[in-house]
């Protein structure tokens, strides 16, 4: 855990600001946008004028309530507070990084792995399954009211960083956290049919074909696959189609790590996964990026040839 302050302190210094701008990563999921919206929620029923500065959501997370959420970053002129949420490092912010130097205090608030947190209050959670997790600890630090809203927002973020209570990270504070939130009506069925049961057929076909061209190295154990531009522009697909391959490769029978490359504007974006020990957190940070051990992601700026290259030998080696 990384921290310079405590959750109770953020809350304060949130929920006593007159004005808030909050900031997920780019490329934003269900955890990112989960969180934004529940905290964006709850500052405004307290009387904070507060924004989520962010791209436009993906298509299965447009059920989450997102009234606060903009592209327009002149809403509000020099915030009191910035925070960056579910956000472990300064650069993901990208073009968004003055904007979040605006604010009077600056705020992290995150749950991947990372060598320091940063602006001037930062709390980072290795331990916790999602951000959500611990923007509901500042929200009930706040004595605020956790609405139905707020609460499906914080079960979507739970739900899809756990893969449905599947993963490593769950843990018995996961159980209890949803417990609440079901108690307080969240909309189950709903939220599992938006994330699970209710595929575009874009992203069946790049599923299909990222699948379909999946090599298995190391007696597999590993598995690796790739979508080009091309590709992607010959189906009509956007990133957001392809967000689910990863999963696909790695439920395959027998592979303990699986990643997919995907060639975008600003180099090849690679995602990792692995089931049990292994560890692709470390192969990613090597490669200027981070995440969890067993999720983990990079951009590599080189050619898919070499990318593909650099990422199946790093494999192969941490098979052994």
């Amino acid at each position: 855990m990384k921290k310079n302050t405590d959750l109770k302190t953020i809350s304060e210094k949130l929920f006593s600001a007159r004005t808030v701008l909050l900031f997920p990563h780019r490329n934003p999921d269900g955890d990112s946008i989960g969180a934004c919206s529940a905290l964006s929620l709850a500052l405004r029923e307290a009387g904070v004028e507060c924004y989520v500065y962010s791209e436009e959501a993906p298509k299965y997370l447009r059920f989450i309530n997102r009234e606060a959420f903009t592209e327009e970053w002149d809403k509000i002129q020099h915030p009191d507070v910035c925070a960056a949420i579910d956000c472990n490092e300064y650069g993901r912010l990208q073009d968004r990084a003055d904007i979040f130097d605006s604010g009077e205090t600056k705020i992290c608030i995150d749950h991947h792995e990372h060598d320091q947190g940063f602006g001037d209050l930062y709390y980072i959670d290795e331990k916790a399954a999602a951000a959500c997790e611990l923007v509901y600890e500042v929200i009930k630090y706040a004595g605020a009211e956790i609405t139905r809203d707020i609460a499906n927002a914080l079960y979507t973020g739970i739900v899809t960083d756990t893969g449905s209570f599947r993963y490593s990270n769950t843990s018995a504070v996961t159980f209890r956290m949803a417990s609440d939130l079901f108690e307080i009506g969240v909309d189950h069925i709903p939220i599992m049919v938006n994330l699970f049961n209710n595929k575009s057929i874009k992203k069946v076909r790049c599923e299909s074909k990222a699948v379909a061209k999946a090599i298995l190295f190391a007696e597999g154990r590993g598995v690796i696959s790739y979508l080009t531009s091309g590709e992607m522009g010959a189906m009509n697909a956007r990133s957001e189609d392809a967000d689910e391959i990863i999963d696909r490769l790695r439920d395959i029978e027998d592979v303990e790590m699986a990643a997919y490359l995907e060639e975008r504007e600003d180099g090849i974006k690679v995602s990792m996964r692995s089931k049990t020990d292994s560890s692709v957190l470390e192969i990613c940070q090597r490669n200027g990026g981070g995440g969890h051990v067993k999720a983990a992601g990079c951009t590599i700026h080189t050619t898919m040839e070499n990318a593909f290259a650099i990422i199946k030998d790093a494999m192969e080696e941490a098979l052994k």
